[in-house]
Parts: structure tokens; C-alpha cells; sequence
């Protein structure tokens, strides 16, 4: 997980802008208030074109003022996979003294094609909203630019700016479920998966329902105040040990080998790799978890197959 940094904002450095629809027409009308102005000598309209060139002093130094100094700022998914949408954070972080930020979108240049939009941040505050970052493909990831913008306050301008927030992540294979585990070092994927099925032994707690498990030992009660089913879990379950191995059948086996890993080791199992000449030995716990898949996610690309 790659740690949050912070945005540095170069001193002098001005924001981009650009008219909105709204903006375009006030522009015309306000050409139109100068244009009869000029040829009709009329105060009334003088008095209107002054107003509108108020309106449009304050948008200026309200719009400039409202993104200076905002730091940006990634709470980024513990663990991502290729092609399937991760949840975290993006931060604002407001250190002025006085003057709150206002309506303020955030968004992601160059990876994840996350955003998020901030209703308000007051001075001194540090504001969270949910972002989703999806990749397309597995391995390190870099994060490069993310870029503020903002409407406010009239909707007449968007001013925007990009900002240096350097970042890097690396990003699972999309898990597919499939028969990469069998016997070997271990006693393979069908002995461990009956040992789950047994529900034998004491009751030891419970855990998130994974394809396969029997509905019947479904907690229907702790189910119903949990976003996901859950099951009971036993004191002879998922003691067994699997070994994953990778094929040479392109991208399609290592993605099959990270949906075994990931239903292993949410089982209880002791799980293992092999991949060509590397071996890894079976392990249980979330540190060996993290290993197999930082593994899969930097073995060097293959074809697509099956």
C-alpha cells in the first residue's frame, strides 16, 4: 500500500480556468449591456453593465482564493485488484486560517480514475471523501498528478489546477475461481475443502461466507447485522495445506491461482506457491496472504489465454 502524500503547491503558481455554459451566456449578455451602453448613452444600462462587472470581480477573486493552498492528500485500498473497483479516500486538507474551500472536485490524471467532490472544508479542517480506484492490469501501479477544481461561487468559471502528488501501488490479478491447487507439498484444494464442509469440532468464531461453503452453516442472526454472510467457523476447519501451482496457460492461470489463494486463506488453510522454479511454503496468516499475491501480481506478463 503505497503511503498518502502531500501535495506541494509551487509559490506564484495561478489556476487554469475556463467558462462554464453559465458563463458563456453571462459574457454575452454582458457584451450586449456594453454594446447598448456605448451607442444609447442610457445611465440605466450603465448602472446594470457596472453591476454585472461587480458580479464578475468578485466570481474572480472569490473562485482564485477559494483553491489556494488546499493540500490533496490518498487514503488508498489496502489491496486493489485489476478490473475491479477498490474503495478508499481522497483528502483535503485546508490550512488557512480563514476562508473555507467550497465545492471543490477532486479527480486522478494518470491511474485509478478516482474522484471525489468536497461540499465544504473549513480553515483549519481536513475533509474525507469515498473515492474508487480501478486499474486495468496487475503489477505496480504510479500515481502522478491529481487535479482540484472548482466552480465557485457563481458557477461562471471553472478554475482548476493540477497537482505533483507522486504515489505508487501495486495492483493483485483479478481473481478467478479455478482448480490451480493440488496435492504436492500440501494435501491439495479437494482434502482441504471437505475438511471445511465437515463442520466438525468447536465453535471458535465466525467468518465471511466464501463460494462453496453449505448454506446451512450460514449465522443467519450475525448475517442479518453484517453487510456480508457469515459462517460458523469450527476448530477442525481449515487446518489443511494447499499448494497453488501456476500453469503456463498466459494471464488466465495466474488469475485462477489468485482466486485459489484468496479462498485458501480465507478458509484457514496453510497455503503455498509454485510457480516454475520458485517455491513457496505453505503458510497461514496474512503476511504469507500478502506474499503469494505480491508474487502473482510481479510475475512478468504473459499472453492472454485460458
Amino acid at each position: 500500500m503505497a503511503r498518502p502524500e502531500k501535495a506541494a503547491r509551487p509559490p506564484g503558481d495561478w489556476n487554469a480556468v475556463r467558462p462554464t455554459l453559465a458563463g458563456v451566456w453571462f459574457f454575452l449578455v454582458l457584451a450586449g449591456l456594453l454594446f447598448g451602453a456605448v451607442n444609447t448613452g442610457n445611465n440605466l444600462v450603465y448602472v446594470v453593465l457596472a453591476a454585472l462587472l461587480g458580479v464578475l470581480i468578485v466570481n474572480n477573486v472569490l473562485a482564485e482564493w477559494n483553491l489556494r493552498a488546499l493540500i490533496v492528500r490518498r487514503a488508498l485500498p489496502g489491496e486493489l485488484y485489476a478490473n475491479e473497483p477498490a474503495s478508499g479516500r481522497l483528502v483535503i486538507e485546508n490550512p488557512r486560517r480563514f476562508g473555507g474551500a467550497w465545492r471543490v472536485e477532486v479527480e486522478e490524471r494518470d491511474g485509478g480514475r478516482a474522484r471525489a467532490r468536497f461540499g465544504r472544508v473549513a480553515p483549519g479542517a481536513t475533509v474525507e471523501e469515498p473515492a474508487t480506484w480501478t486499474f486495468p492490469a496487475r503489477g505496480p501501479a504510479a500515481f502522478a498528478r491529481i487535479r482540484i477544481a472548482s466552480r465557485f461561487p457563481f458557477g461562471l468559471i471553472l478554475r482548476w489546477r493540477d497537482l505533483d502528488v507522486p504515489g505508487e501501488i501495486l495492483v493483485y490479478p483479478r481473481p478467478e475461481r479455478g482448480n490451480a491447487a493440488d496435492g504436492g507439498m500440501g494435501i491439495g484444494e479437494a482434502a482441504a475443502v471437505r475438511a471445511s464442509r465437515e463442520g466438525v469440532g468447536e465453535l471458535v468464531g465466525m467468518r465471511a461466507y466464501a463460494p462453496g461453503d453449505p448454506v446451512r452453516r450460514i449465522h443467519w442472526p450475525s448475517s442479518a447485522r453484517s453487510p456480508r454472510p457469515l459462517v460458523i467457523l469450527r476448530s477442525a476447519e481449515g487446518g489443511g495445506e494447499v499448494v497453488v501451482r501456476v500453469g503456463a496457460e498466459g494471464e488466465g492461470a495466474i488469475r485462477r491461482a489468485c482466486g485459489e489463494v484468496l479462498l485458501h486463506t480465507r478458509r484457514g488453510d496453510a497455503v503455498g506457491l509454485e510457480v516454475g522454479a520458485e517455491h513457496i511454503v505453505p503458510r497461514s496468516g496474512a503476511s504469507q496472504r500478502r506474499r503469494l499475491l505480491t508474487t502473482l501480481a510481479l510475475l512478468p506478463a504473459r499472453a492472454e489465454g485460458r
